[in-house]
């Protein structure tokens, strides 16, 4: 259901992502080109583009003539961007509940059951995660509303990174589905009021997970091992 084939930098850039919210890399330690060329046995370029959309993303920092380290989460930042996201999707649902096209909403319903099938068959839980951000863009893009929709987009992908932690933290993905389940119930019903609160609800609380993850990752590096998790999310 993605719009295209993962290319290397996305390789590259959603396993660093993993290994930072899995607290194998934390804040301060260096990514080095050549290293990560060697790792996934790829050239230095999409190794390059990887770090450009991590940087972008904040995640980690990179100077110019020095090395791009992992940037210190600051969760008052993020918390401000998921509520700021909570808001501008709730708007565009409440457009998009009236103005989305049967065919829309047929493409809207097929990602939501694919990412239910992802669920019950233990498939891919980073799969899962792609359905899940086509799932708000297609809501998103279902309002008509361009400017709404361009702002909105832009924000989603500043918070995407953290958005897909969900595939190594416990019980996330289901609880994702469950959100999802209630967000396209509310619009195949035509109530757009409860539709927005659904979806604010939805993104305000994966904000909230998130902080919740970070603490607990600084708590713990050593005694936390998301690959348990990954698998827990399979079974």
């Amino acid at each position: 259901m993605t719009d295209r084939e993962p290319t290397q930098a996305d390789t590259v850039r959603l396993a660093i992502e993993r290994e930072i919210f899995g607290g194998q890399l934390a804040p301060g330690d260096a990514l080095e080109e050549g290293r990560l060329a060697d790792r996934f046995g790829v050239s230095r370029t999409p190794v390059r583009e990887a770090i450009t959309q991590l940087a972008q993303a904040g995640l980690i920092t990179k100077r110019a003539h020095k090395r791009a380290v992992v940037s210190q989460l600051d969760p008052s930042t993020l918390l401000e961007l998921f509520e700021a996201l909570a808001e501008l999707e709730g708007a565009a649902v409440f457009l998009s509940t009236s103005r989305m096209s049967a065919v829309e909403k047929l493409k809207l319903k097929d990602i939501h059951e694919a990412a239910a099938k992802n669920l019950r068959s233990g498939g891919d839980p980073n799969e899962y995660a792609d359905l899940g951000f086509a799932f708000h863009q297609q809501i998103v893009r279902g309002c008509h509303n361009t400017a709404l929709i361009e702002t909105t987009e832009w924000l989603s992908l500043r918070v995407l990174p953290y958005r897909r932690f969900q595939v190594v933290a416990p019980g996330r993905l289901q609880r994702n589905q469950t959100h999802h389940d209630a967000i396209i119930s509310t619009i195949f019903a035509g109530d757009a009021e409860s539709a927005r609160e659904e979806i604010r609800r939805h993104t305000l609380e994966q904000g909230d997970a998130l902080m919740r993850f970070i603490a607990l990752n600084k708590t713990s590096h050593a005694d936390f091992h998301p690959q348990r998790f990954i698998k827990e999310q399979q079974i």
